[in-house]
C-alpha cells in the first residue's frame, strides 16, 4: 500500500480504511466467535483522545472456551505432532504475511498506542516478523542429548513442548511483544491463548486474520481481549494452563502469581525497571547526550528499559546537565503520525495524571525541575521532557517506575559510587554506560545487577539476544535460545537392554 504523507491523512486512512477490516471479536478455535456477554471495551487514540473502536470484552466463559480450544489442540491436534519443519513453515508464512501488511499494522499500532508511526513502521512490526523467522529456525533445533550409559542402560533426554501457554501482552509494545511470546511457544510445539492489552488491543486483534491465513490448525492460537481483572484473572487461574508469560507491572505479576498458585504453572515475567544511565567524564559527550535523550524520553518514557536515573561524574556534571536541558527543551512534541514529531502523547489521561502526580510530589519534597515538570500546553496527552535534580535516593520518584518522560539526575565521584547508586534499586532490568576506559567498562559490566548493559549505546533489541531482568524486574528470559527454553520441558529416558 501507499502510506499517505500527512499526519491527518494517515490518521484518517487508519480509522476509515484499515480499522474496518479488523475483526474485533474473540478468535477461538480458529475462527472469530460471538462473545458470551454484552460487555465492551472502548479504545481511544492517544493523539486526539477520541474513541476509535469498541471491542467485545470477553468474560470468564469466553476465556475458558479459548483455553479449552488450546488444550484440545495440544492434547489431540496436529500441531505438537507435526514435524519441526512443518511448524517452521507456518512461522515463516506468518512472517511473510506480517511483512506484506507492515504498513497497515504500523498504522493501527501507532493509532492505538500513540507511538510514532515512523518508529513503529521502522522497527516494531519488522521486529515481530524477524522474531517469527528466528524461532522458525529453532523449531528444528530442540533435540535432546545422549548421556553416558549406566552400565548396560542407555540414557537419553528429549525436549518436549510444555503445553498450553497464556501470553499477556503489554500496551507499550503490543505487536512486537506478542511475537516474543508466541513465536518461541509455537516453535516448541505449544498452543497459546493471547490476551491483548486492554489499552491497546487492535494490532494484536489484527494478528488473528494472519494466523488463519497462514494455515495454523484451529485452537493453536487464540486471542481474547478483555479487562485484566476479569479476562486476565480467568486466564491465569485456569488449571489447564501450563505456562504463563507476562509483561507488565511488578504488582500485576504478584497478582498473577497468587491467582495461579494452585496449579503451579511455569511463569516468565518481564516487569518494571528503573534503569541507570551512567556517564563518565571521559565519555564521548555528544553520543552520551544522544543516548540520554533517547533513554529517558524515547517512546514518551513509556518503556520498561527507560533510564529514569541519569548518573553523571562530578567533573562534567554541570556541563552535561546544561547541554541535556537544552536538548530536552528543543525536543519536538506532536502528532504521532507526523514524521517531524520526536515525542508523541502518553497512552491516556489517567496515565498522564499519574506521571504529573509523581513529579508534583517530588517537587513538593524539595526536588528542582531543571526543565519540564508539567503537561504540555495544548490540553492533549503530552508530558514535557522533565529533568529533576536534588532528588533524594529514598524518594518515591527515585525508587518507582514513572513510565513517562521523566529522569532524575545525580552526580557521582568514581566508579565505586556509580555502581553503588545504580544498584540501589529494587529493579534490575537494564543499564547504559558511557566511558572510553576499558577497565572501567569491565568493572561496571561485572558489578551492575541487571539483565542487560548497553556500553556506549542504548536500546538494541535483537531476536537472537536474550532479554529479561533481575530482582523485581522479573524472572526468565525472552528472545534468544533462552526464549524457547522457557517453553520446553526435558524428559530423561533410561533404556535397559
Amino acid at each position: 500500500m501507499t502510506v499517505p504523507g500527512s499526519a491527518p491523512e494517515r490518521r484518517s486512512f487508519a480509522v476509515d480504511k484499515v480499522l474496518p477490516g479488523i475483526d474485533l471479536r474473540p478468535f477461538i478455535g480458529g475462527e472469530h466467535v460471538e462473545p458470551r456477554t454484552g460487555e465492551t471495551l472502548d479504545v481511544t487514540d492517544p493523539g486526539t483522545g477520541q474513541r476509535i473502536a469498541v471491542l467485545p470484552a470477553v468474560v470468564e466463559t469466553d476465556v475458558r472456551e479459548a483455553v479449552g480450544a488450546a488444550r484440545t489442540a495440544f492434547d489431540e491436534g496436529p500441531w505438537p505432532r507435526m514435524s519441526p519443519v512443518e511448524r517452521a513453515s507456518h512461522l515463516h508464512r506468518l512472517a511473510d504475511l506480517i511483512e506484506r501488511d507492515l504498513d497497515e499494522l504500523a498504522l493501527v499500532e501507532s493509532l492505538d498506542t500513540g507511538k510514532l508511526f515512523r518508529g513503529v513502521r521502522g522497527w516494531d512490526i519488522g521486529n515481530a516478523a524477524e522474531t517469527f523467522r528466528y524461532y522458525a529456525e529453532w523449531a528444528v533445533r530442540t533435540s535432546g542429548d545422549v548421556l553416558p550409559s549406566v552400565g548396560a542402560v542407555r540414557v537419553t533426554t528429549q525436549r518436549e513442548p510444555i503445553g498450553v501457554c497464556a501470553a499477556i501482552i503489554p500496551w507499550n509494545f503490543p505487536f512486537a511483544c506478542v511475537s516474543w511470546k508466541a513465536a518461541p511457544a509455537l516453535a516448541a510445539g505449544c498452543t497459546v491463548v493471547i490476551k491483548p492489552p486492554e489499552r491497546a488491543p487492535l494490532s494484536v486483534q489484527a494478528l488473528a486474520a494472519l494466523i488463519a491465513e497462514a494455515g495454523f490448525p484451529p485452537g493453536v492460537v487464540n486471542i481474547v481481549s478483555g479487562l485484566g481483572d476479569t479476562a486476565g484473572l480467568a486466564l491465569v487461574s485456569d488449571p489447564r494452563i501450563d505456562k504463563i508469560s507476562f509483561t507488565g507491572s511488578t504488582e500485576t505479576a504478584r497478582t498473577i502469581t497468587r491467582a495461579s498458585a494452585s496449579s503451579i504453572p511455569r511463569i516468565t515475567t518481564e516487569l518494571g525497571g528503573k534503569g541507570a544511565n551512567i556517564v563518565f567524564a571521559d565519555a564521548d559527550l555528544d553520543a552520551a547526550l544522544d543516548g540520554a535523550v533517547e533513554a529517558s524520553f524515547g517512546l514518551a518514557g513509556q518503556n520498561c528499559c527507560a533510564a529514569g536515573r541519569i548518573l553523571v561524574q562530578q567533573d562534567i556534571y554541570d556541563e552535561f546537565l546544561t547541554r541535556l536541558v537544552g536538548r530536552a527543551e528543543r525536543r519536538v512534541l506532536g502528532d504521532q503520525f507526523d514524521d517531524g514529531t520526536e515525542q508523541g502523547p502518553q497512552i491516556d489521561r489517567a496515565h498522564l495524571a499519574r506521571i504529573d502526580g509523581m513529579v508534583r510530589e517530588s517537587l513538593a519534597s524539595g526536588a528542582r525541575a531543571e526543565t519540564g515538570g508539567r503537561a504540555g500546553d495544548d490540553g492533549g496527552l503530552h508530558y514535557l521532557p522533565t529533568l529533576l535534580t536534588g532528588v533524594g535516593r529514598a524518594d518515591r520518584i527515585s525508587r518507582e517506575e514513572v513510565f513517562g518522560p521523566v529522569a532524575c539526575v545525580y552526580p557521582f565521584r568514581d566508579a565505586a559510587e556509580a555502581v553503588e547508586i545504580a544498584n540501589d534499586s529494587e529493579y534490575g532490568l537494564s543499564a547504559s554506560l558511557w566511558t572510553k576506559d576499558a577497565g572501567t567498562a569491565d568493572k561496571l559490566v561485572d558489578e551492575l545487577r541487571v539483565g542487560t548493559v548497553w556500553l556506549n549505546c542504548f536500546g538494541y533489541f535483537m531476536p537472537y539476544i536474550p532479554w529479561g531482568g533481575t530482582k523485581l524486574s522479573g524472572n526468565g528470559r525472552e528472545l534468544g535460545r533462552e526464549g524457547i527454553d522457557e517453553y520446553l520441558v526435558t524428559k530423561a529416558v533410561y533404556r535397559a537392554p
